[in-house]
């Protein structure tokens, strides 16, 4: 097994964060989202500066609103659920969608992106479909045809808990929705359903909640 630089100098750590890497290795994957902790081993002043300094992170030269830790997790998890179709609850402009896109492609997969958004970006890309919709009306977007397994990617910010209800009652086991910029949502009282479990392994990969979804990396893991 390859050791991290981490596994390798653990004893340069401090007692309590030692046990904190030793807490995250041998937890449980799925966790229920009223079990898990409400901070994170990042600190504010990382975090946000974790987008970039000076411009924002960008894919093909369009400002890509992610956070350098959520740009190494998202390929991981694609990678894993070979997700049929992606789901993206708001599209900015563009950047993310085309960017999983192309992640997709070079799995060689057939994934199709769906981006939605009140005024979605006039772009047209290879399996790429922007969808004009409002989140505050999201029963309005038809999911009878979607292949499944999914993933769905909150990012509009707005009813944020209808969407979460919407989307889990159409879900499989085993599709995953990521809420992101959870830091910022902690206040809003997120209702998560019992049926989407924190998946730990991504949400603690790098530290817990090392991630802009904190505890929102969730996956179906009952009908």
């Amino acid at each position: 097994m390859f050791h991290t630089f981490l596994k390798r100098n653990l004893n340069v750590l401090p007692k309590d964060k030692q046990k904190d890497v030793e807490n995250i290795v041998n937890q449980e994957r799925y966790i229920s989202f009223s079990d898990r902790p409400s901070t994170s081993h990042i600190h504010i002043d990382n975090f946000l500066m974790s987008q970039g300094v000076k411009d924002c992170m960008t894919w093909r030269g369009i400002a890509l609103g992610k956070s350098v830790y959520d740009f190494a997790l998202i390929p991981m998890i694609i990678w894993e659920i070979q997700p049929a179709s992606i789901i993206e609850i708001g599209s900015g402009e563009g950047a993310s969608a085309m960017w999983m896109a192309d992640l997709c492609r070079t799995y060689n997969l057939p994934t199709k992106v769906y981006s939605i958004d009140i005024e979605p970006p006039s772009i047209k890309y290879e399996n790429v479909t922007f969808v004009k919709g409002d989140s505050r009306q999201i029963c309005d977007f038809n999911t009878e045809n979607l292949l499944h397994p999914w993933l769905i990617v909150e990012d509009a910010h707005v009813n944020v808990n209808e969407v979460i209800t919407y989307f889990e009652q159409h879900m499989h086991t085993g599709d995953y929705m990521i809420i992101e910029d959870s830091w910022g949502k902690k206040g809003s009282k997120l209702e998560i359903p019992n049926t989407l479990q924190v998946d730990a392994y991504y949400c603690d990969y790098f530290g817990l909640n090392a991630t802009s979804a904190m505890n929102t990396i969730l996956r179906k893991n009952s009908p």
